[in-house]
């Protein structure tokens, strides 16, 4: 399995793995022109040359960024996807100078084993509320980019 920059042309399945976990709340929908339109902020896992795993970094604040769409294929779970893309998506942040990246997210025990803390944000309490299935907001301060 290799970690790797998205493109365009991983939309499809980019958006068939996000599309897994919309039904039960977990992620939020997103559309082939978005994930396109914004390939060059993802991060894909392939194994076998297919796509089995994505993470998307988004924009929030000049030194923030938060970390969605974090999503692997159910029957590649288990086998470190999840935890090679949070690490490469890291590292983009990095040389990106985020100072700072985020989760909001119910699986608290993946991302404090990952060096995440719970913080309050209150730019997110709004929309903490609106997405209530969601409560916790995980945070790591990154270091600089690694060169």
């Amino acid at each position: 399995m290799i970690t790797r920059p998205a493109t365009a042309a991983d939309a499809a399945a980019i958006k068939s793995l996000i599309d897994l976990y919309v039904p039960a709340g977990t992620l939020l929908p997103r559309t082939l022109t978005f994930i396109a339109e914004h390939a060059h902020d993802f991060i894909v896992a392939v194994e076998d040359g297919r796509v089995v795993g994505c993470v998307h970094l988004d924009d929030y604040a000049p030194s923030l960024a938060e970390v969605r769409s974090l999503a692997v294929d159910p029957k590649a779970q288990g086998s470190g996807i999840g935890i090679a893309l949070l690490d490469a998506l890291e590292e983009l942040a990095r040389v990106r100078g985020y100072t700072t990246i985020f989760a909001v997210s119910n699986n608290d025990v993946f991302f404090r084993r990952r060096g995440f803390v719970e913080r309050d944000i209150p730019e997110l309490n709004r929309e903490r509320s609106e997405v209530s299935r969601f409560k916790g907001v995980y945070a790591k301060d990154l270091t600089a980019a690694r060169g």
